[in-house]
């Protein structure tokens, strides 16, 4: 196979996005080619990207550097080396792909992502399987039990996820907390029993009005604002686990003495890493969470396409992301439809 030629996205901070093409080689002994049909927009992360720099994505380099990220993509295997076994060509599968309209894959890579895609999934919606991912880490860890009573703060992709995922746990009451009452709306969709938007009433005094004063058992900080751990604290019942599943970078100031140590509080972190590969205390990798989503997609319990807001065309990133930068209010799940897509 000859060298392709293909686009892909170059981010910097402003923001800055150009549609830059590149020769695409023909793949490796051990490398898969695929052909992206769509790549999803992880928000927290490309957010903290255009605002922070490369430092802000976990990467090096000059702040104003113009780099391709993203880590969500869907397509069709376009071509295999020679040693590559267990996979065919036209099969569509969800990658850990830039914004681009290709992407060669490692196979030889015990960390590859190729997940095949069951039926009656959208090119759309599959790639979210890895906010998914995330959302149900963070559930696995929370170890939900049935008429447990719930918070989640911000209602973002990642925080809709997460809401499903814990109503599929059996948990009640279920508290969507946002800013944004498009969101919130999304949320009691999505399975909340209640609604909170804290811009008409405080937070804290609500949830204590929901539970008797007992304040919620387990919360999820969903946000990008850390400075928020010390209200969400306060709405929390003794020995409530506080779940940091949002991306949220800077410091938070909270009380030890009163609420984590007096109330016997327990903070969390959910990232997932060292999980590509099962351990024998935690068997539940970032593989098999995707799968149990994309699982979850299929047999209509996870409903992730009715989150989408926005499919846009390369050429059209740079204002899509100018109104995310902007606030929450006008967008939710973000797709990049690449050219040649079949569905």
């Amino acid at each position: 196979m000859s060298t392709t030629l293909g686009q892909r996205l170059l981010f910097a901070p402003g923001p800055r996005i150009t549609v830059e093409p590149w020769e695409v080689p023909a793949p490796t002994a051990h490398q898969v080619l695929v052909k992206i049909s769509r790549s999803q927009v992880s928000a927290g992360s490309e957010m903290n990207y255009l605002r922070h720099g490369p430092e802000g994505y976990g990467l090096k380099g000059p702040r104003d550097a113009a780099m391709s990220i993203g880590y969500m993509a869907v397509g069709r295997i376009l071509a295999l080396g020679d040693a590559v076994t267990g996979l065919k060509v036209g099969q569509r599968v969800v990658t850990a792909g830039n914004h681009s309209s290709h992407g060669l894959v490692d196979w030889s890579n015990p960390n590859a992502v190729l997940d095949p895609i069951p039926e009656g999934v959208s090119d759309d919606a599959a790639g979210f399987a890895f906010l998914g991912g995330v959302a149900l880490h963070g559930v696995r860890r929370a170890a939900l039990q049935i008429d447990e009573s719930v918070a989640i703060f911000g209602l973002g992709m990642v925080g809709q996820l997460t809401l499903q995922l814990a109503r599929l746990s059996g948990v009640y009451p279920l508290i969507a907390v946002d800013l944004s009452d498009a969101r919130l709306a999304q949320a009691k969709l999505g399975g909340a029993s209640h609604t909170i938007n804290p811009a008409r009433e405080d937070p804290v005094r609500r949830i204590r009005e929901i539970t008797q004063g007992a304040g919620v058992e387990a919360i999820f900080h969903c946000t990008q604002v850390a400075s928020m751990l010390q209200m969400l604290m306060e709405c929390g019942a003794d020995r409530a686990k506080i779940i940091l599943t949002g991306s949220a970078p800077g410091l938070a100031q909270i009380g030890l003495q009163t609420e984590l140590s007096r109330r016997e509080m327990t903070i969390t972190g959910n990232y997932g890493r060292g999980l590509d590969q099962p351990h024998p205390y935690w068997p539940w990798t970032r593989k098999r969470n995707r799968m149990a989503c994309l699982r979850l997609m299929a047999a209509g319990d996870l409903s992730v396409d009715a989150l989408i807001t926005h499919i846009v065309a390369p050429d059209k990133a740079q204002g899509i992301f100018e109104t995310m930068l902007q606030g929450s209010d006008a967008w939710l799940g973000v797709v990049v439809k690449w050219g040649g897509a079949d569905n």
